[in-house]
């Protein structure tokens, strides 16, 4: 089965590659610009609806190719990460330098937080999926996860800014990286916090 990731995840890329042999998987960027977060919408709704608009994408530029092509996917699957600040219910997008990094870390630190990821499935061979562009259908899901943040002394934020892995991660840290020494799952599964919904690699898996 040929499955295409449409994302720029280096981490779920090689979190889905890892994990599932059996499958031919490729990874591809998608060619338009990721919605911006708005703050007067919740959480949760704003990663189900980037994820939409992901999946929307993903359909219409592989309408746009020949469906029968040889390289054409059997499925695609796009996901949206995105951490809610501690106590309130405003996503933490990807930090832009390391000052905003260093800021993101100081409002995490010593705290918890959620992380939620929505992920959807597109395929032209499911009947109970919604129909989206062509012969595309798509189903989506989304799960959270609660993170603690160890209380972060000043040499461990320098550490992690000055390292670069808040490069490209929601909330300013990567939870499988050099992060990972200073935080625990409370609640929810690791894979969720790795950018991918639980329900959804269940639903990937039966498929598979």
């Amino acid at each position: 089965m040929r499955v295409l990731l449409a994302s720029a995840s280096e981490r779920r890329f090689d979190w889905l590659n890892g994990r599932y042999e059996s499958i031919e998987l490729i990874c591809m960027p998608l060619l338009s610009k990721e919605k911006n977060i708005e703050n007067e919408v919740n959480v949760e709704q704003q990663s189900l609806d980037i994820c939409f608009t992901k999946a929307e994408s993903a359909a219409l530029e592989w309408s746009l190719r020949d469906s029968e092509a040889i390289n054409s996917p059997d499925l695609i699957i796009v996901s949206d990460t995105l951490v809610e600040a501690p106590g309130e219910e405003i996503a933490l997008g990807k930090p832009k330098d390391k000052m905003e990094a260093a800021s993101m870390l100081l409002r995490l630190s010593g705290k918890r937080h959620r992380v939620w990821s929505s992920t959807a499935i597109l395929t032209r061979n499911n009947n109970q999926y919604q129909k989206l562009y062509s012969k595309w259908r798509y189903k989506i899901w989304t799960d959270y996860a609660v993170v603690e943040f160890d209380d972060l002394s000043e040499g461990n934020l320098i550490s992690l800014v000055e390292n670069n892995s808040w490069v490209g991660k929601a909330g300013g840290y990567d939870f499988a990286g050099e992060a990972g020494q200073y935080t625990k799952i409370i609640e929810g599964d690791v894979v969720t916090v790795l950018g991918f919904s639980k329900q959804a690699i269940d639903e990937f898996e039966a498929i598979i």
